[in-house]
């Protein structure tokens, strides 16, 4: 069983994606993760991000490993376990050029269908999950919520990590965020044909991912958790 779960920036997606395959016992795919593992890749070896051939270099030298563990699912680039590291600001400011780069999210939308057909069944989370990289998924979610929402939550997010920022600061940049995933060329922020729409403004992620529990049971007739 493949689920997807797309949306914008700060919905909601990871938190409630990780919840949901826990919740069914089955794999959870971190596609962001794939993003970051190269930026971060990159930004370490002092290499221009614009540079799109050299990313595509950096994804097929790279060993990147997502293995789940108790605590969350721990990021290991090269064998070094970077799953703080590739949370940071600075990382996700960045990753935009490996997100806006067609030659660059071919090349991880094939990482990515490499990954899943590994895990067999699994949950996935991103911005083109239902649309691109897993169009045939047997239910998809679009999750969303309103701006002002999604960078309170950033906010804490970043404060749980020990680093300060502004919240306007934040706020532009999830707007700028959303222009830029909407308005590029390959792989746009768009509603998957079919998705469930989910509008997570003002919900707990307890509540959130009670939703996506009872629209899996709807639409595929699981009988878990």
């Amino acid at each position: 069983m493949v689920i997807t779960i797309d949306g914008p920036a700060g919905a909601g997606k990871s938190t409630a994606a990780r919840r949901l395959a826990g919740a069914m016992g089955v794999s959870f795919l971190d596609t962001g993760a794939t993003y970051r593992a190269v930026t971060l890749r990159a930004l370490k070896a002092g290499d221009d991000l614009s540079n799109s051939d050299r990313l595509v270099e950096h994804i097929r030298a790279m060993d990147l490993k997502l293995t789940p563990q108790p605590n969350g699912l721990h990021v290991l680039l090269d064998g070094r376990d970077v799953t703080e590291d590739i949370r940071t600001e600075e990382v996700s400011q960045n990753a935009r050029f490996a997100a806006g780069a067609p030659p660059v999210r071919e090349e991880l939308v094939n990482l990515q269908r490499r990954i899943g057909t590994e895990l067999g069944d699994f949950v996935t989370e991103g911005r083109d999950q239902g649309t691109v990289v897993f169009p045939d998924a047997d239910v998809k979610f679009y999750l969303d919520a309103d701006p002002n929402e999604r960078a309170r939550r950033r906010r804490e997010e970043l404060a749980q990590r020990g680093e300060q920022a502004d919240i306007e600061t934040i706020l532009q940049a999830i707007l700028a965020r959303d222009e830029s995933d909407a308005g590029r060329s390959v792989g746009p922020l768009r509603v998957p044909d079919g998705a469930i729409r989910v509008d997570t403004t003002g919900y707990s992620i307890e509540e959130t991912v009670e939703q996506l529990l009872r629209q899996v049971r709807e639409r595929t007739g699981w009988e878990g958790a």
